[in-house]
């Protein structure tokens, strides 16, 4: 069970920054080729998420405009040649997805089981701390610290959540790279997180309470939210820090690099990223299926924009595999700018383990 309640919050976390609306259950959802579906289940499940997406869009004059469109389509029968939960979900992949036209909005069947324990609320507070504990056993989301040659620290972040044993490992992660002359952050396939977690790991590498994102729902305070960074120990501060990206990068982790960017501490290095922006969360639909709902408008407080359909853009483009590699030369040359003593030893030696001198 603890497994299975892992999986689907780090499905949700994965794509978006709202809590886990859905409470543990015994088993995988069931395989959507073998659920067969009547032609009045497929029309309530069409109609359902014509509903939800004028409900709870973040957009609302989009989501209204969106469900008439469903509506229509749905009138004019084309999903009408769905007999599985497999053919529907690939009609309204094809049909709906461009309609809504935002990169976290999908639709899964789940199954009756796991759609009837679903809650606004969050979780209770044994499964939280059940999932914790299995978060923390699984590395918590930063499976890499090393050393690169010429005394360049290597961090590999896979999700930014806002959960005590992350909060925990990045600390000790920072601690071990605390005396390296320049910092890489590898956010290549990480595919998101929570603007709380963004803020946390910020934290280690501003020396200022520095503000991130605005976040604003429609079904919350007029006046939205403003997520920031306050230092953190141990820091990284006054030290060149470059991220590595690429097309798989995605929602947190690209806020992550746009953050970082939009307030000069940061090089991005690779590719430019998927292109998610709008938060949210799985809402039920009927006879057993979800639809993850962008449900609140992300702006970074520097640039008063987001990454919605367009990506974070590299400051230096290079193909994914070779963007350590170029990183690491980068960093190093930015070491040498002003170094001495054994630390300009030290990174002239790795500077010429790169060039093959």
């Amino acid at each position: 069970m603890i497994r299975h309640l892992a999986a689907l919050c780090a499905a949700v976390i994965a794509l978006a920054f709202t809590p886990v609306a859905v409470r543990a259950q015994p088993g995988p959802p069931p395989d959507p080729a073998g659920v067969t579906l009547s032609a009045d289940e497929t029309r309530t499940v069409v109609l359902s998420l014509a509903q939800v997406l004028r409900e709870r869009f973040a957009f609302r004059d989009r989501g209204a405009a969106a469900a008439r469109e469903i509506e229509a389509m749905e009138g004019r029968g084309e999903f009408r040649g769905a007999r599985t939960a497999a053919d529907l979900l690939a009609l309204i992949n094809s049909r709906v997805a461009p309609v809504v036209n935002d990169r976290h909005f999908r639709i899964r069947y789940m199954g009756p089981e796991i759609i009837a324990g679903f809650s606004e609320g969050p979780p209770p507070p044994e499964e939280v701390a059940a999932y914790h504990e299995e978060v923390r056993l699984r590395g918590s989301e930063i499976p890499e610290v090393r050393w690169l040659a010429g005394n360049v620290g290597y961090l590999r972040i896979n999700r930014f959540m806002d959960a005590p044993p992350i909060a925990e490992k990045m600390a000790a992660a920072m601690g071990m790279l605390a005396d390296t002359g320049a910092l890489i952050i590898d956010v290549r396939g990480a595919p998101g997180g929570e603007p709380a977690g963004v803020a946390n790991a910020i934290g280690h590498l501003v020396d200022r309470p520095t503000p991130t994102v605005h976040v604003f729902d429609p079904d919350g305070p007029a006046e939205g939210r403003i997520y920031q960074a306050e230092p953190r120990t141990p820091a990284f501060t006054g030290r060149p820090v470059y991220v590595l990206i690429d097309r798989k990068t995605g929602s947190g982790a690209e806020e992550f690099a746009y953050d970082l960017q939009a307030m000069g501490r940061a090089t991005l290095v690779g590719q430019t990223t998927w292109g998610g922006a709008t938060p949210g969360g799985y809402r039920p639909l009927a006879a057993g299926f979800a639809a993850f709902i962008p449900m609140q408008i992300v702006t970074n407080t520097v640039t008063g924009a987001n990454w919605e359909g367009v990506g974070v853009r590299p400051d230096v483009e290079v193909p994914a595999d070779q963007a350590l590699t170029v990183a690491h030369r980068l960093a190093l040359e930015s070491i040498l700018r002003d170094a001495q003593g054994v630390r300009r030893a030290i990174a002239e030696e790795g500077l010429a383990s790169l060039t093959g001198g």
